[in-house]
């Protein structure tokens, strides 16, 4: 953009110069028809008197800066369609003041530097700047062709314009279009078959009689770290690059050096769009070969950058392989095994996984809790106890830890240490854990609204939701519309399982932190690097492990390391929690340790919400 406007500035270099005197403004000139402000800042004695007299000629209004602090207070304060400078004044943190401004008002506001030698021109490139300007100053050019700056500006403000309302004609058509292909079960951001269709066209695939002796693969391809790309350039962008990224699997499906034939038949293949950042693939007559190549093909697809909103993005993706009739004689099944294979291969960072049973020989029964728990999301019967948090050396209530429980109509409480890891296996946790956080927050803002003393609200986080959903933006919109303070509200998260130093887990805690919520390391002193959690993490709570508190095999060394984990956590400003609290002599021993605070079936089980209220109100 700044390329253009240069390029027509340069025009004026050949423009002749008029008889006037080189400080007189023309009394009628074509270019007096600007307005907006035009900021000055120098320190030049004849700039300070001739600039002015030229600029206001043109339709601007002059605001003169008489020093650095000047300028960056008006800037802050106005939008100029022209900024003049002398490139030698810094700001007060000794930046050069070109580069602050810039920073301030970006390249649609075009930037004149006056300088003096060629150091202030070093500085002025470095800056970035719209045009460069050297003693002596003819103010009589200098304002010509600013003003071709700013009319070149305001033509290029206008084509954009007319580029967004094409766009927005472009979108109002292809809307029609992509409804059309909803209801004919085709997704309208990828043009692919939707999830529904996709599993039509699997249940058909395994019914055929043709393929009862044939292996028929099925890939679930997830594209890792979308979340933080659909940040970064916009939802609308991120859906251009979801089409682009179909564009490229149907590129793969059409290629014979991919999807050949086979020695039994032909093969065939076809696509989907299961949801979100999730696509699927379905080979007929497949054999080993023939998914590694499709993979192999895919991961050269992802080789070239896609191009999006002026930026180029690499993708990399997570490939899970499932084998009708191996692996599941049923199309949900076979699916779900894919889906498994697909986590796997994300959690460990191989790119892609074959489905493999799980060694306990229980896959029927995590695909019937699959189910089971689908539904009970779907109806509602998922529920939240509540445990009271007590201060050791009162005894007062401080807050209370939400806890996930499910009363099964026929198979009665099912405990969270057998649902939850499917949840999290499934990916259905995100949902789950985006539930409990809405449904904890507005559980606190109904005991304050009784008359409740305020107290924090403890709620454990899952890795699922820290690596697959926004969990900022969720607890954020639980805070505002409940009314929250954010401190009253303290995220727990497992050194067991979230507390892995992935890079983006620790970008996830810390933007947590930053709305004001309390983190809490649980479990700790269970996992493999305590200490450096200490060190890397904004914690504000560690909760000891009940396994040093009320454990049966429990000895001094126990003692001593708990005892020694408060006094750490004491020199850094944290609030110490033990579990597992469930006898006087236990709630004496804390005390002696200095723990802050307790909890335990000394004070309570977790118990349903009215209960709390009437309790501990």
């Amino acid at each position: 953009m700044r390329a253009a406007i240069k390029k027509v500035i340069a025009l004026d270099f050949g423009q002749q110069t008029t008889t006037r005197l080189p400080h007189e403004p023309a009394t009628r000139d074509p270019y007096n028809n600007l307005e907006g402000i035009a900021i000055l800042v120098t320190k030049d004695t004849l700039s300070l008197q001739w600039a002015p007299r030229w600029l206001q000629h043109t339709g601007l209004a002059v605001k003169i800066a008489h020093s650095s602090a000047d300028a960056l207070d008006i800037a802050s304060t106005t939008h100029p369609r022209l900024m003049i400078v002398d490139a030698a004044l810094v700001a007060d943190d000794q930046t050069p003041l070109l580069q602050t401004l810039r920073k301030m008002h970006d390249e649609s506001v075009p930037m004149f530097a006056l300088c003096n030698n060629g150091a202030d021109v070093d500085i002025a490139n470095a800056a970035d700047v719209t045009d460069i300007v050297r003693k002596p100053f003819d103010w009589n050019l200098i304002t010509r062709r600013a003003v071709r700056a700013i009319k070149a500006q305001d033509t290029l403000d206008k084509l954009q314009q007319a580029y967004s309302q094409v766009d927005q004609m472009h979108t109002t058509v292809t809307a029609a279009e992509r409804e059309r292909a909803k209801v004919a079960g085709m997704d309208r951001t990828t043009r692919l078959p939707n999830g529904e269709r996709f599993r039509s066209l699997m249940h058909k695939a395994i019914g055929n009689p043709h393929n009862a002796d044939n292996d028929l693969a099925v890939l679930v391809i997830g594209l890792d770290r979308f979340r933080t790309v659909n940040e970064a350039v916009g939802r609308q962008n991120a859906n251009r690059l979801l089409g682009m990224f179909a564009d490229r699997l149907r590129t793969c499906l059409a290629s014979r050096d991919v999807i050949g034939d086979a020695d039994g038949g032909a093969v065939t293949a076809s696509a989907g769009r299961l949801g979100g950042a999730r696509f699927a693939m379905m080979i007929s007559n497949a054999k080993t070969d023939e998914i590694v190549r499709v993979r192999q093909a895919i991961q050269a697809q992802l080789g070239q950058p896609f191009e999006v909103a002026g930026q180029s993005i690499y993708l990399t993706v997570s490939i899970g392989a499932a084998i009708f009739p191996h692996d599941n004689s049923n199309a949900d099944g076979l699916l779900h095994c894919a889906e498994n294979a697909m986590l796997e291969a994300k959690e460990a960072g191989t790119g892609f996984e074959f489905y493999t049973e799980p060694g306990d020989a229980s896959s029927l029964r995590l695909l019937n809790l699959d189910r089971m728990l689908r539904e009970a999301v779907a109806n509602n019967d998922l529920e939240l106890a509540y445990q009271p948090i007590i201060a050791t050396d009162s005894g007062d209530v401080v807050g209370a830890e939400a806890l996930l429980r499910w009363n099964h109509a026929e198979e009665g409480m099912i405990s969270p240490a057998d649902f939850v890891p499917v949840a999290e296996k499934t990916g259905l946790m995100k949902d789950i854990g985006d539930l409990v956080i809405a449904a904890a927050c507005r559980q606190l803002r109904s005991w304050l609204d009784a008359g409740m003393q305020p107290i924090r609200m403890a709620i454990n986080l899952s890795l699922c939701q820290l690596l697959r959903g926004d969990v900022v933006a969720v607890v954020e919109k639980a805070l505002n519309d409940n009314r929250l303070q954010a401190d009253l509200l303290e995220i727990e998260l497992s050194e067991r399982g979230v507390l892995n130093q992935r890079p983006q887990v620790i970008d996830e805690i810390r933007r947590l932190k930053s709305l004001g919520v309390r983190i809490s390391i649980d479990d700790f002193g269970t996992g493999q690097a305590a200490i450096g959690y200490l060190k890397d993490l904004p914690v504000d709570v560690i909760k000891i492990d009940r396994s040093y508190v009320s454990g049966a095999h429990r000895d001094t060394r126990d003692d001593a390391i708990a005892s020694g984990m408060v006094a750490l956590a004491q020199r850094l400003n944290a609030t110490v929690i033990a579990e597992g609290v469930e006898t006087a002599e236990q709630l004496n021993m804390l005390r002696n340790w200095g723990s802050q605070e307790c909890q335990g079936f000394l004070f309570s089980p977790a118990i349903p919400a009215s209960d709390f209220l009437r309790k501990f109100s």
